[in-house]
Order: structure tokens, then C-alpha cells, then sequence
């Protein structure tokens, strides 16, 4: 267990333990300096022991200007159905990191439904990945609210594999791990990721325009 601060300690308690946790500031930060909190989804714990028997690496952390890592992630609706990069060939693809318990995501649907009326499903693939603890919560809320696009579970949480790729943030410390929601990545046709835009300040439909 990584050692925390007691400021981070009362974060990570309040925000994963509480059942109706809603955050009101413009961003959630977990400032974590090691491994696993979370741990992995079952799916993701086999691509690892995958990549291990096979010899391979980590493809990295998204970055602008490079191609977009790898991952396998399980269909929120659908979890013996896996989406990869490869679902999205020839289309912008925006990942749209998301929980219910953060407030500054739920505010950005909007945006997104007005994503989906500029640019068609043919030009703009959206994939929102859940990163709520239980599925069931995640489609409870998906059945009040509309979210266009595919849905995802990153079943690892924050710390997990696909967090680990997409999910991180800015840090003022060079030694702390910071990796929060809401947080966007824009990928191109070809593979590069384009744009990454992070915390409640993000300007969706700004950076679609720019790129699009």
C-alpha cells in the first residue's frame, strides 16, 4: 500500500467509500506515488499475464503527438465483449474518462450531446469509460441521463491499467503521481492522439473545433 498523506487519505476514504459521494470542486486529483489501490479488472489482469508469457512491454501513457497506447477495455453493457483502438479505424475517437460520482463529468454532458450533433458518428467516434467501482451504478445513471456514444468500464479503477494510460494529470510535483476525471483524450484517423484535455476548466467542444 503506497504511503499517503493525511490529506490524501481523508480524499481517496470520502470519494471511494461513500455510496453518493458528489464532488463539488472542478476537479478530483488522487496523488498517489506507487502501485495498485484499486486493483485490476479481471480482464485487464490477463492482458498483463499476456503481455508477461509473451515477452512484451507497456506501449506508455497517452501523449500528444504519438500514437495512441494500446489497451482492451470491456463493453459497460457487455463485459465478455472487449473494445480496442482498432473498433475505430479511420474516425476521431474521443475518449471521455467519467464516474457518477464526478460532478464536473456529469457537467460536461451536455457538451458532449452537442459534440454528437456537429459531428456524426461517421467523423466522431465517443467512448465513454466509466471508472464507478459497480457497473450497475453506471448504466442506472445512463438510463436517467443520455451520454451518446459507446460505453466502457474501466474496471481497474484510477489506478488500474487503462487509468494508468489515459487518466493522468498535471502535477506540481515531479514525484507525484497525479491522475484524476474528468479527463479527454482526442485521437486522430491515423492513431495520434491530438489533444488531451483534463479538469472541470476543459473545453470540449473547443477542442473539437480546433482539430475537426
Amino acid at each position: 500500500m503506497p504511503k499517503l498523506s493525511m490529506h490524501h487519505r481523508r480524499l481517496v476514504s470520502h470519494c471511494h467509500s461513500v455510496p453518493h459521494c458528489h464532488l463539488r470542486a472542478s476537479v478530483l486529483i488522487l496523488a498517489l506515488s506507487a502501485a495498485s489501490l484499486l486493483g485490476l479488472s479481471a480482464q485487464e489482469a490477463r492482458a498483463q499475464t499476456r503481455s508477461a508469457e509473451s515477452g512484451e512491454t507497456e506501449t506508455g501513457k497517452a501523449e500528444i503527438g504519438k500514437q495512441v497506447p494500446a489497451f482492451e477495455i470491456e463493453a459497460l453493457r457487455g463485459p465478455e465483449r472487449a473494445i480496442t483502438p482498432s473498433d475505430f479505424e479511420s474516425r476521431y475517437v474521443l475518449l471521455n474518462l467519467w464516474a457518477t460520482w464526478c460532478a464536473p463529468c456529469i457537467e460536461k454532458i451536455p457538451d458532449l450531446r452537442e459534440a454528437r450533433q456537429r459531428y456524426p458518428p461517421e467523423r466522431l467516434a465517443i467512448l465513454n469509460v466509466s471508472f464507478d467501482r459497480s457497473r450497475s451504478k453506471a448504466t442506472a445513471f445512463l438510463e436517467k441521463r443520455e451520454m451518446p456514444g459507446s460505453h466502457a468500464h474501466a474496471g481497474g479503477g484510477l489506478m488500474g491499467e487503462f487509468g494508468d494510460k489515459f487518466a493522468r494529470m498535471p502535477s506540481e510535483s515531479a514525484s507525484v503521481e497525479a491522475r484524476g476525471l474528468p479527463n479527454m483524450t482526442l485521437v486522430g484517423p491515423e492513431g495520434e492522439v491530438l489533444d488531451i484535455a483534463s479538469g472541470g476548466s476543459a473545453d470540449l467542444l473547443k477542442t473539437l473545433s480546433e482539430h475537426l
